[in-house]
């Protein structure tokens, strides 16, 4: 048996051809509230100006760069600043 590829998701943008790039979350104040909406690379940047607007997952072939994402760097070796101090037990 073999397995289909999932069709690409439309961007949800009036008319757009484009495939989705992107899900963005609404949350208040914006009238979309408590809806997710996915859109391609160029209408989740514009999306994502809004108020009460959240970018929650990015997906598809090409990672375009989001606002917000851009200067995010993939996780690695925790740096001084993300380590806790712990206080030290002594006898």
């Amino acid at each position: 048996m073999t397995t289909r590829k999932r069709p690409a998701r439309a961007c949800s943008w009036h008319d757009c051809p484009h495939p989705a790039a992107a899900t963005v979350a609404f949350e208040l104040p914006n009238l979309l509230a408590g809806r997710r909406r996915d859109y391609c690379a160029t209408h989740a940047t514009k999306v994502c100006t809004a108020r009460g607007t959240v970018l929650v997952a990015r997906f598809g072939p090409h990672q375009p760069d989001l606002p917000g994402l851009g200067s995010v760097e993939p996780a690695g070796s925790p740096t001084r600043r993300g380590v806790r101090n712990r206080k030290e037990v002594r006898p």
